[in-house]
């Protein structure tokens, strides 16, 4: 990796926290760069405004957030059963990851006039993307019966709950994968 890559990498990190500290209205491009130690000049260099930073960090939430429909349609009970175990893993193993579970809460409920936010949002909805999962797993009777909108919201606010939880507090213990995959059985 360039250095120019390595130094938007940490921009972009260092922008994370501040928008989640403060909020998209809260946060200034001002202090993104005095908090990475840069002048505005360079931070403006790799982005040409506060909504191209959001933008940014939207954009990576939502490619975290996309689910492979054609192999979790095939083994939903196992699909769902390693995507949480795979989340719990990268809350422990990079800080970052659980910042962008907080961010792109934050981003579901401030109000920026940006079409290119809203269809990344729409296109990565969680339950829009698990709903046909937990249906097919329920056809199988892998998963319980119920409403699979309110397993979805169960299981899925769980996972907000903990990567909030290890955000606010990092020696935060995680639950073990089959405890949630237990709600769905």
């Amino acid at each position: 990796m360039d250095k120019g890559d390595e130094r938007k990498k940490q921009l972009l990190r260092v922008a994370l926290d501040v928008f989640i500290e403060k909020g998209y209205y809260g946060t200034s491009t001002r202090e993104i760069a005095r908090r990475a130690g840069v002048s505005s000049g360079l931070l403006f260099h790799y982005f040409s405004n506060k909504d191209s930073i959001y933008l940014a960090l939207v954009k990576i939430g939502a490619e975290e957030m996309k689910i492979d429909t054609e192999k979790a349609m095939n083994a939903p009970c196992e699909y769902l059963f390693q995507t949480i175990k795979n989340t719990f893993e990268q809350l422990e193993d990079n800080p970052s990851f659980g910042k962008m579970f907080v961010f792109m809460d934050h981003v579901q409920h401030t109000a920026v006039n940006e079409k290119e936010i809203t269809l990344l949002l729409e296109s990565t909805d969680i339950c829009k993307q698990w709903i046909p999962i937990i249906l097919e797993g329920q056809r199988r009777g892998e998963f319980r019966e119920g409403n699979p909108h309110s397993l979805c919201v169960a299981v899925f606010g769980a996972i907000q709950g903990i990567a909030q939880e290890k955000v606010r507090i990092p020696n935060t213990p995680l639950p073990k994968a089959d405890w949630l995959m237990d709600m769905m059985k």
